[in-house]
Formats: structure tokens, C-alpha cells, sequence
């Protein structure tokens, strides 16, 4: 259903954090909102082809999917996050969710104004392209094991935590960890039960404490030696 026609401050996204308050209030005019349920793919109603949406409550998924019905996740959003939608990945809401949105074409309205905001959406679209690589490179090249540790490893650089820090709880599914690593839940649901028995972490109905991520790094940076 349509979000109310009540556009937040956009300063709350740290996309447009810095940039002069008068612009980001004339920019709110071409923005919408929209609100969806739990598991509703996310779909927008834009002049062009392709919108940027902001995630301002719950969590979205964006993944691909095979001509065999397979899916294969890419990222989780979260609030405050942004992503240019294309047409090749889906966005679904794991929770209900609202969002914010904006056309490419009313994007580059705004870029015209601020050149600082288009240099952030080549920084944007370059994390994009850097998480389907790490993806493919995941899926063609490392063991299941090995995937599931950089799923942790990539949820504790995107919170700014390094894998040293003790006992951070990841709040992700075992179906979600399965999607994020390319595999199956039976096999995901074997390596978190070895790693349990480890004492490298504890499982919990919808999130994962890890006890000793340090042990998850060895992992991780055997993949780059």
C-alpha cells in the first residue's frame, strides 16, 4: 500500500549525511513512499525503469535467482541503507517494511544539483558490482564452510566490527545463512551444529551469538593466502 505523503528528513540516511539541509528539503518532492509486507517483493510504480530505494524500517533481501528456482542472496538491508534497484536482482521484504524511493530519472535532478551526490552513487553502484562478484567468486571457488564464514565476515564489516570483538550476535535465520552462501539448509544447519560443538558460537531461534569469531577469521583469510 502507498506510504503516507509525509517524506522524513533525508539527512536520517547517512547516503545524504553532510550535504546542506536547505537541499535536502527542496529534494523531498521527489521522493514517495511505500510500505510492504512480510516476504511481498518489492515493486515501484516509477516513470523509467529502475528506482534508488532507502530502507527507512525493516529489512529487505536482495538476491538472484536460477532458471532452476534457486536463490542465491547478495546482501540484507537494513534500516538506513540504500540500493539501486536493476532488473536483474529482487528486492523482498523479510519483515514489513517501508521505504522510500526516487526515479533515476528525478535521481539525476538531483545529481545536476550536487555533483557530491553522484559521486556517491558510483561509490554506491561499485558496492553493488562488489557483492555480486564476491558472490560468483564464492559460489564458483570456495567450500560451503568457508562461504558461511565470510557471511559472518561481511555482516561484521558492514557493522564496523572486526572479528576479534567477543561474543556479537548475527541476526539471520539458518534459511538466511543458507540463501547468503550459496547452499542448502541441511548443510548449513551441519556446519552451525560443528561449529557449536567447537564453542566457536551458540545457536538460537533466529539469531547466531558468536563466541570466537577470531576462529571464523582463520577461515576467511585462508581464502586470501
Amino acid at each position: 500500500m502507498p506510504y503516507p505523503n509525509n517524506i522524513p528528513d533525508l539527512g536520517i540516511f547517512p547516503f545524504f549525511s553532510g550535504l546542506p539541509p536547505a537541499l535536502l528539503e527542496s529534494w523531498k518532492k521527489y521522493f514517495k513512499g511505500k510500505s510492504f509486507a512480510k516476504r511481498q517483493r518489492l515493486v515501484f510504480s516509477s516513470p523509467g525503469s529502475d528506482v534508488i530505494f532507502f530502507v527507512l524500517s525493516g529489512e529487505v533481501k536482495i538476491a538472484y535467482s536460477s532458471e532452476d528456482g534457486k536463490e542465491f542472496t547478495i546482501t540484507l538491508l537494513s534500516v538506513g541503507e540504500v540500493y539501486s534497484e536493476h532488473s536483474l536482482a529482487m528486492a523482498t521484504a523479510i519483515e514489513k517494511t517501508e521505504v522510500l524511493y526516487i526515479s533515476m530519472a528525478d535521481f539525476r535532478n538531483i545529481m545536476d544539483e550536487s555533483p557530491e551526490v553522484a559521486r556517491r552513487l558510483v561509490r554506491l553502484l561499485g558496492t553493488i558490482l562488489r557483492l555480486t562478484n564476491d558472490l560468483i567468486a564464492d559460489l564458483a571457488f570456495r567450500e560451503t564452510a568457508s562461504r558461511l564464514a565470510r557471511v559472518f565476515w561481511r555482516t561484521l564489516q558492514a557493522k564496523n566490527i572486526t572479528m576479534k570483538q567477543q561474543c556479537y550476535t548475527i541476526h539471520l535465520t539458518h534459511e538466511e545463512l543458507a540463501s547468503l552462501s550459496g547452499s542448502t539448509r541441511q548443510t548449513i544447519n551441519e556446519i552451525l551444529r560443528h561449529w557449536e560443538q567447537q564453542g566457536i558460537l551458540e545457536l538460537h531461534r533466529g539469531h547466531v551469538m558468536l563466541l570466537k569469531p577470531e576462529k571464523l577469521w582463520v577461515k576467511v583469510s585462508h581464502d586470501h593466502s
